[in-house]
Formats: structure tokens, C-alpha cells, sequence
């Protein structure tokens, strides 16, 4: 059996307070760090720029003057909450859990929406900590918008609004994600951190033209792949009739972990988005549904194991 400091997700899943879930793992890992990336009048000073009409004079550089004849006002370094934007995959295929070859005992295994949920709910607490407003947008509405909306606000009720909707939440419709992200893009700028098995019908070309816009514009981005053992070739050795939950018509027998081929395939569907990502500045981490929480986290915050 894994250790409590494990914190199994199996374990939280069982946990319908997610608020508990995300204070409690949150304790083990220590607060969020981040610079503010607004510039204005606070109180580290940034650099000097020119005088424009309409300046607070308080502000003026009177020593500066002296020297330059020129006016110049003092910039300082804003100490501002960050916006921090959850962009959750709701589409089908997010409601996969693996395959479960034993008798059935309880919920069984969990799904990969379910564990993306407990990941938003623990950096979601951690942004708060902060001093962060955290929002949530969930893809797999109707022709192509979201499912759920809601813009970064601070307060209580928002963070319980934001929980509530993430404890009730159920995969909705195939959606590509690149039409969320230009949604996003918006909105004031800040954190973007997007949750999905990035599955995507065009390989995630759109995907990372628009995340690379929003890293252009100055958003922190981070994409977390979450895939189950059995899609990474760890699973059930069983044979099987594999249908595209997305497109449940489409069906192929298979057993991942006898198929020579099958590793190398994903690896390489993978490998080529996460490079397109990092070369438009997006931070790529990658988690399994059945990663103890603590570790996996603990991994990302030092850099020690996103990819």
C-alpha cells in the first residue's frame, strides 16, 4: 500500500469536499512563486522613461532633471495578482478511464477528466496562496464552445463556484482545444495552464499556433498531457475491441502492450507536440491517472520531472 504522503488519487477521488483535497495536498508542497508581470507605480523601482502629459508629477525624477534637463518619471514594478486560467479537455475521450480487467469494486478506475479535476483543485489552491485569481474554462460545449465558463475573479464564492463545477463535471462533446485558447487569448493576460490528453484531429497544429499566441503576448503556458497506464502501453494485457470515444463508430481490435509498434508511434505523435509547444515557449509536464499526487507534483514545482 502506497504511504499517506503518496497521496494516491484513487484515494481522493473518494473525496467529495475537492476545496479539502486541494488544502490538503497543497500542505505538502508549500506555496506558489511567481514575479509579478505588470510594471507601474508600486514600490520596487523597474527604470526610468520620458515624461508624457497627464503623468502624476509625484512621480517626476527631480535629481534626473537636474542632470539631463529633461523630465523623466520614476517606473516601479507592480505587486499584482496574477490571472491564473485552467483550460480543462472535456471532450469524450477525457472520460476514459483504462481498462479494468478485475471485478469491479467501488468506482473503479479513474478517469483521466476526474484526475485532471484533482490537479486543477490542488494548483487552483496553490494559486490562491499566492495571491493568484484562478479561472476555469472547460472545452466540449456545442460546435466547438466551452462547456463551462467562468473568468478569473477573486473571492470565496468564486473558488466554490469553480469547485462546484469541477466536482459535477462530465466529458461533453468532441472539441479541438485551439478555439478555447483563442477565447482565452481575450482575456487579460496572466497564467494559462491546459489539462488534456491533447488528442487532436489535426495532430495539435492549431493547438500550439495558438498557445504559441498566447505565450507571444506575454501569458506564462503550461500544457500537463494526462494519459492512463493502459494508453501508454502499461496496462491490461487482455485483447480487446478499441473504440474512439469521440467517435464511437470507429472500433480496431488491439492489446497496447503486445503491440511492438505501438510505443514508438506514441512517443513520436507526443514528442513532435511537445516540441512544437517548447519552441513557442509553452512548459510541456506530463502525469498518468494513477500518479500519487505529492510526488508528481513535487517533480513539476523543482523541474525534475515534467517530461
Amino acid at each position: 500500500m502506497a504511504g499517506k504522503s503518496e497521496l494516491p488519487p484513487e484515494l481522493l477521488d473518494g473525496i467529495e469536499d475537492l476545496e479539502w483535497v486541494g488544502r490538503h495536498v497543497a500542505r505538502g508542497l508549500g506555496p506558489g512563486i511567481h514575479p509579478s508581470t505588470l510594471v507601474g507605480f508600486g514600490e520596487d523601482f523597474e527604470r526610468h522613461r520620458p515624461y508624457q502629459q497627464g503623468d502624476d508629477l509625484r512621480h517626476l525624477d527631480w535629481r534626473l532633471l537636474a542632470r539631463t534637463d529633461r523630465l523623466h518619471v520614476r517606473r516601479y514594478r507592480e505587486a499584482a495578482n496574477l490571472r491564473t486560467m485552467f483550460v480543462l479537455d472535456g471532450s469524450p475521450s477525457m472520460g476514459f478511464a483504462g481498462i479494468d480487467v478485475r471485478p469491479k469494486k467501488g468506482e473503479g478506475p479513474l478517469t483521466k477528466l476526474r484526475f485532471a479535476a484533482l490537479l486543477v483543485a490542488v494548483l487552483g489552491h496553490l494559486a490562491r496562496e499566492a495571491g493568484d485569481v484562478p479561472g476555469l474554462v472547460v472545452s466540449g460545449g456545442p460546435d466547438g464552445s466551452p462547456l463551462y465558463f467562468q473568468s478569473a475573479r477573486p473571492g470565496k464564492e468564486a473558488w466554490h463556484a469553480l469547485l462546484h463545477t469541477l466536482h459535477g463535471l462530465e466529458a461533453g462533446e468532441p472539441s479541438p482545444l485551439a478555439p478555447i485558447l483563442d477565447r482565452v487569448g481575450g482575456l487579460p493576460r496572466g497564467r494559462v495552464i491546459i489539462l488534456s490528453d491533447f488528442l487532436e484531429e489535426d495532430g495539435g497544429e492549431a493547438l500550439w499556433r495558438e498557445a504559441g499566441h498566447l505565450c507571444a503576448r506575454g501569458d506564462d503556458v503550461t500544457a500537463i498531457r494526462i494519459l492512463t497506464p493502459d494508453e501508454l502501453g502499461r496496462g491490461s494485457e487482455a485483447d480487446g475491441l478499441f473504440a474512439d470515444p469521440e467517435y464511437p463508430d470507429r472500433t480496431v481490435p488491439g492489446r497496447p502492450r503486445g503491440d511492438v509498434g505501438y510505443a514508438e508511434r506514441l512517443a513520436r505523435y507526443y514528442g513532435h507536440l511537445a516540441r512544437e509547444l517548447e519552441e513557442r515557449g509553452v512548459e510541456w509536464w506530463e502525469a498518468t491517472t494513477t500518479d500519487p499526487l505529492l510526488p508528481l507534483l513535487r517533480g513539476w514545482i523543482r523541474g525534475e520531472s515534467r517530461r
